[in-house]
């Protein structure tokens, strides 16, 4: 194969950095890619998109490589990768920062923290801010300061025919909104992004509460978990979950702690708690702090659904239930995070993330070990998933499932028209496709 055409840094199967170039944050992808090409500016995006269109080969988007199935890479596929696109631009007299493509989280976090200012981001550090923005975007800031995509003001992409658009609200308005929700790699290669200032920050509070080696606490956990929210203190936003052997909630407040305890005595009533660790900490202490329990890379499947009504008693048993049968005493879990807040107070037609009105979403994750665990791990998500999604509605893009049913529908919601007219507008001939991407109309 001749790769002529293709700038920026190319690695192909012959190198010697193949191996690792190829990986994905999640160790079950295991795809090997045409080439992939680390691009330094939106020509060599270009020059990519159109090498891969003469050569007949099909691309995938790559900012972190965070896609939980693997949707940034594909075996055979030319991988268009923005990790080299990571300058940060602080204006402050103009109250935006603007962020390149391939910038990870923790340093966006870090910039932005010596200025002092928060962000609507999320809590794994080595994300990249395209696939999280694109996909509306959640955090322990969110009901608080909204999705991450609420604070876009303008983005830049490369289309099909390699041309670089910009959109905001007054130019290319359908494709800005399109941008904001419906997930990544739909209708270019989105190589930057301006976002508006958040609120200044100094210190806030951090929450890690644990109940280990109690399993008691899972049901009382979700049965407060349901009833405190609605009427959470928007300063507050929270992501806790259940596993075999317990529950826990990390929660960032701003406020002080005294005021963090009142709130979250509901929580800390339930009997048996391990670790409550309630401390006043710089911002960026506390992004670092969660952070930290995230693996370097591991094998997993997840799935995350909207929830928006309360569930029986009956729904609750069965959902400790499909813990008690988890592969793993530890790894296995089904999370819940925090939506309302500022997220739901935003206009629901403002962007195309469609499920504003949820109270949270909720997710059944497994990790494993070893290959030959996988098979098992996988069937218990797939049979917990088939339990969740009778009780849900809809699926957050940024969680995707491959086994989720009516996809974009799933996704999407009634937006699926608007999207796939946006779609045919900007990528008519499905150059940016992969296996659950949005369709072109009939």
């Amino acid at each position: 194969m001749k790769y002529n055409g293709l700038t920026g840094r190319v690695v192909t199967p012959g190198d010697p950095e193949y191996e690792q170039a190829r990986q994905e944050y999640n160790e079950a992808i295991d795809s090997y890619p045409a080439a992939i090409v680390y691009c330094f500016n939106p020509c060599d995006v270009a020059n990519a998109i159109i090498w891969s269109r003469e050569q007949g080969i099909k691309l995938r988007i790559r900012s972190g490589g965070h896609n939980y199935e693997g949707y940034s890479t594909g075996t055979n596929k030319l991988v268009i990768d923005t990790t080299c696109m990571s300058d940060i631009k602080v204006d402050i007299p103009d109250g935006t920062v603007e962020v390149q493509a391939g910038t990870r989280l923790l340093s966006l976090y870090e910039r932005l923290y010596q200025y002092g200012y928060t962000f609507p981001g999320g809590t794994c550090p080595t994300v990249a801010i395209s696939g999280l923005v694109l996909g509306g975007g959640i955090g322990l800031s969110t009901r608080y300061l909204g999705l991450t995509a609420d604070s876009l003001v303008e983005a830049v992409m490369v289309d099909a025919s390699g041309n670089k658009l910009k959109a905001n609200h007054d130019c290319n308005p359908e494709l800005f909104w399109a941008l904001r929700g419906a997930g990544g790699g739909n209708f270019g290669v989105v190589t930057g992004y301006k976002f508006r200032l958040s609120k200044k920050v100094n210190k806030i509070t951090l929450i890690q509460l644990r109940w280990d080696n109690n399993t008691s606490a899972r049901i009382q956990f979700l049965r407060v978990w349901q009833e405190w929210l609605p009427h959470l203190d928007r300063r507050m936003s929270a992501f806790g979950g259940i596993y075999k052997l317990g529950a826990w909630v990390n929660a960032f407040f701003y406020g002080r702690p005294e005021e963090a305890r009142q709130i979250l005595a509901p929580l800390l009533n339930i009997s048996g708690i391990t670790l409550d660790n309630i401390q006043y900490v710089p911002f960026i202490d506390a992004v670092k702090i969660i952070g930290a329990g995230y693996p370097k890379r591991e094998a997993f499947q997840t799935a995350g659904r909207f929830v928006h009504r309360h569930f029986l008693q009956s729904e609750l048993e069965k959902l400790i239930d499909i813990i008690d049968k988890a592969p793993s005493d530890r790894n296995s879990s089904i999370r819940v995070y925090s939506l309302g807040g500022t997220v739901r107070d935003t206009d629901i037609n403002a962007t195309a993330f469609f499920y504003r009105q949820a109270d949270y979403i909720m997710a059944i994750t497994s990790s494993w070990e070893s290959k030959d665990e996988a098979s098992a791990h996988k069937e218990w998500v797939k049979k917990g998933f088939d339990y969740i999604y009778t009780i849900t509605r809809g699926s957050y893009v940024n969680f995707p499932y491959n086994r989720t049913p009516n996809y974009e529908q799933a996704y999407s919601g009634e937006y699926v028209p608007i999207l796939r007219c946006v779609k045919k507008k900007y990528d008519p001939h499905n150059i940016f496709s992969f296996p659950q991407s949005i369709k072109i109309p009939l």
